[in-house]
């Protein structure tokens, strides 16, 4: 962590020495506070029912030292109680060349970038781009975001003016940046065995005007399974092919906002059975969201968001047979409802609760502990943030 930290104000040192950088160069940053509650479970507060050490913070940096090409990174820290451990690491770090045809502009970026799928993942870390503090599991799941989020590979996308709007286009192919989060997230222990990416490739379509959002997502992310000792579980992959699908329409002061998740779960291994091998559970995941704009820069929002692991088994009974933990690990069905305030441009304030049936994003996700997780459950989160831009 530290090398990093130390290259990367190096690096600021050294574009900030020379003379001719001038207005092209930009920097900003967010810091956010939270706090969470949770009753009859340990999701994200642990072993206490909560958290305070739930802290983001990132220093970005955009440079275009010639036309065309920009040099773009993100220094982040952060920790989300049990879900993430306190870590300085690259949010993001790339080179990226544009060029203008007309009235549409193609690009090609490589090196460490955010994913794009859905509405929310590529800026789910900064509170003022993101719609709440937790955001719907179903699509933008915290315990699998190491499997899909940070893509080390090479970006192609293109920006369009056409019928009143702009369209987005990106292709992206390379692996994801894996973490221990994951390990402890699936497994509950780094100690049993260690995650390292194969492949991530995406595709990602995006039409936006004044009234009307719209976006498709596939993507294909496989992340292997080593197992380091012989009782442990069996080393193997997980692979998460999906489709994303989201609207959004605004009306005056209200805003409809939905997304559709279906797809395939392929796990093979990560058993303490050897006979289980190869297995694929049909996927499915949505919420649909209400918010309205008020006056003095306040938001309301109520969103339900739902969550089935295998879409043969929606009740989660056929997981209870085979497993022996309880039926309400196989799907989850959240009520939220927030308000964010901002006091100022620069100040954000967010409340939200969470009134839950199901479990199926409580980690770990292997070994679950019915004692510690009921099926009806609820979580309060609250957060304060400030950014800056120079």
């Amino acid at each position: 962590m530290n090398k990093f930290a130390r290259f990367y104000f190096l690096f600021i040192l050294l574009i900030l020495s020379i003379p001719s950088v001038g207005s092209d160069l930009q920097l900003n940053g967010f810091i956010g506070q939270g706090y969470v509650y949770a009753d009859d479970s340990q999701f994200v507060v642990g072993n206490d029912d909560h958290a305070f050490d739930i802290t983001e913070a990132a220093f970005a940096v955009s440079w275009k030292p010639i036309e065309h090409v920009r040099v773009a990174s993100a220094l982040s820290f952060r920790q989300w109680g049990e879900l993430y451990d306190a870590k300085v690491k690259f949010d993001y770090l790339f080179v990226e060349y544009t060029h203008l045809f007309g009235l549409a502009t193609l690009g090609i970026r490589g090196g460490l970038f955010k994913n794009e799928s859905g509405f929310y993942s590529s800026t789910r870390d900064v509170p003022f781009t993101r719609s709440s503090i937790m955001l719907p599991q179903s699509i933008y799941s915290d315990y699998f975001r190491d499997a899909q989020l940070h893509i080390e590979g090479a970006d192609v996308f293109g920006i369009h003016q056409i019928f009143d709007g702009t369209l987005d286009w990106h292709l992206s192919l390379g692996k994801v940046d894996v973490t221990e989060d994951l390990e402890n997230n699936v497994l509950g222990s780094a100690n049993l065995g260690e995650f390292d990416s194969e492949h991530y490739y995406a595709v990602d379509v995006e039409f936006q005007n004044d009234n009307v959002w719209l976006g498709i997502t596939y993507y294909n992310g496989k992340v292997n399974y080593i197992s380091p000792i012989s009782d442990s579980y069996f080393s193997g992959d997980i692979q998460l092919i999906n489709w994303v699908f989201s609207g959004q329409f605004r009306y005056e002061n209200f805003e409809l906002t939905g997304e559709y998740l279906t797809g395939d779960t392929v796990i093979n291994g990560l058993s303490l059975s050897p006979q289980l091998g190869e297995f694929t559970e049909p996927s499915l995941g949505y919420y649909l969201e209400l918010r309205t704009y008020l006056p003095n820069e306040v938001e309301l929002f109520v969103r339900f968001d739902k969550q089935i692991d295998n879409t043969n088994d929606k009740d989660g009974q056929g997981y209870a047979m085979n497993s022996g933990f309880p039926a309400y690990y196989g799907y989850a069905d959240d009520w939220t409802f927030g308000t964010r305030w901002f006091p100022s441009h620069n100040w954000l304030l967010t409340l939200e609760y969470h009134q839950v049936e199901g479990a199926s994003w409580v980690t770990p996700l292997i070994s679950p502990m019915p004692s510690e997780q009921a099926k009806y459950w609820s979580m309060f989160a609250m957060q304060i943030s400030y950014r800056f831009q120079w």
